[in-house]
């Protein structure tokens, strides 16, 4: 994005704030974002080294030795020879890196791979529709993947759960009461290791999917309604302090006429960024729920040993659910399947419960979302000033 004007020091600093949006997970910040020039574009390497990978399709065939060589160099031939065709008639140089990537390049990616595997003899029909429905559904997915900036959310999720792991010990303190308060009496409980053993894989793994779906739908619907609280500024010297280590940190808007208020943000840039809002409380989440997982399956070997296990389950043995066992002080110490499944199904509830907390107790927000919050409001003013530079706000 460049500066109406063609100003060179606005220009530079405009790119920078994009690359920034990019880097934080939040691409839709960008004014006009468009798929030809702001998704595809960051996608050329790794398009390009897949597309080249499949040149392995001129192998495997029914052709062999000199045959199967000459095959290989006609694919390559045929690759060089489709990208320097539409470079050209694009009007770049043959083998140019795209500036824009629109339907004939995608066409390229889809429909030369099959033209490979049929030069290296795969003549089967639903081989061929195969290859191009795999090829539509990576598009997809990349495209899925870059246009919303979710490896760059994953990588703050993770960075975040990192961050909390550090303090693990005061993170144990602030949750584990209530979350205890809530759980151990579940988990210590007949009925419940009686629902345990009753689960087949599929059926379990069902319903943690399920209890995940329940509470990110929590989120979201929480997240929506907080973004419209941090759109709103008052002033520009509001908006200026909330610039420090970004790409405008040095930059003052306050010489800015009129009131940023609320900045402007699109459809798809409000779902950016509830994705982001997300993504961070998701994180915090998932490691709470495995902090409750390891410390129930700990309590669980030490508690429900395995003559309680046959009590509560009625099962006549345990030997098909046995993991490990041993002794201490004459004590005969049992982990079993039952075991990581009640801990699992229980530290499920107790994540879904955090996910709640999260967003209705005032203590919980202050101590786990204000955080994140504060790097959603930098982000806003980030873009409060760059909608102005780009004559926009």
């Amino acid at each position: 994005m460049s500066d109406p004007e063609g100003d060179p020091e606005t220009e530079k600093l405009l790119d920078e704030c994009e690359a920034w949006f990019i880097g934080n997970g939040i691409p839709h910040f960008i004014d006009d974002y468009t798929a030809s020039e702001d998704v595809w574009t960051r996608t050329v390497e790794f398009l390009t080294l897949v597309f080249l990978a499949e040149l392995a399709l001129t192998f495997g065939g029914s052709l062999a030795g000199w045959a199967q060589a000459a095959a290989f160099l006609l694919g390559l031939g045929v690759v060089l020879t489709a990208v320097a065709l539409l470079n050209r008639f694009r009007g770049r140089s043959p083998f140019a890196r795209p500036n824009d990537i629109e339907a004939g390049e995608l066409g390229l990616f889809v429909f030369v791979p099959p033209v490979l595997a049929l030069i290296g003899g795969h003549n089967d029909f639903w081989g061929f529709v195969g290859v191009i429905g795999l090829n539509v559904a990576l598009l997809v997915g990349t495209y899925i993947v870059v246009a919303w900036g979710l490896l760059s959310m994953t990588r703050w999720g993770l960075i975040l759960m990192w961050t909390y792991l550090s303090q693990i010990v005061q993170l144990l303190g602030r949750i584990l009461p209530l979350m205890l308060l809530f759980s151990a009496f579940l988990f210590l409980n007949a009925e419940v290791w009686q629902v345990v053993n009753g689960f087949t894989t599929t059926l379990f793994l069902g319903v943690l999917f399920g209890l995940v779906l329940i509470g990110l739908s929590f989120l979201t619907g929480a997240m929506r309604g907080a973004i419209g609280e941090l759109q709103w500024f008052d002033s520009w010297e509001e908006v200026n302090r909330e610039l420090d280590d970004t790409p405008l940190e040095g930059f003052d808007p306050c010489g800015f006429e009129g009131r940023p208020q609320a900045v402007p943000l699109s459809r798809k840039a409000k779902v950016n960024l509830t994705l982001r809002l997300v993504v961070g409380l998701a994180a915090q989440v998932l490691l709470v729920t495995l902090l409750i997982f390891g410390f129930y399956v700990l309590f669980g070997v030490i508690t429900v040993r395995a003559d309680t296990v046959l009590q509560w389950t009625t099962l006549d043995s345990l030997d098909d659910e046995m993991l490990a066992s041993f002794s201490f002080r004459g004590d005969e110490i049992v982990l079993t399947k039952l075991h990581l499944v009640a801990a699992g199904f229980v530290a499920s509830f107790s994540g879904l419960q955090f996910a709640v907390s999260l967003v209705t107790d005032s203590a919980f927000k202050r101590d786990f979302v204000d955080g994140s919050n504060a790097e959603v409001r930098e982000a806003i003013a980030v873009r409060a000033v760059y909608l102005r530079l780009t004559k926009s706000l």
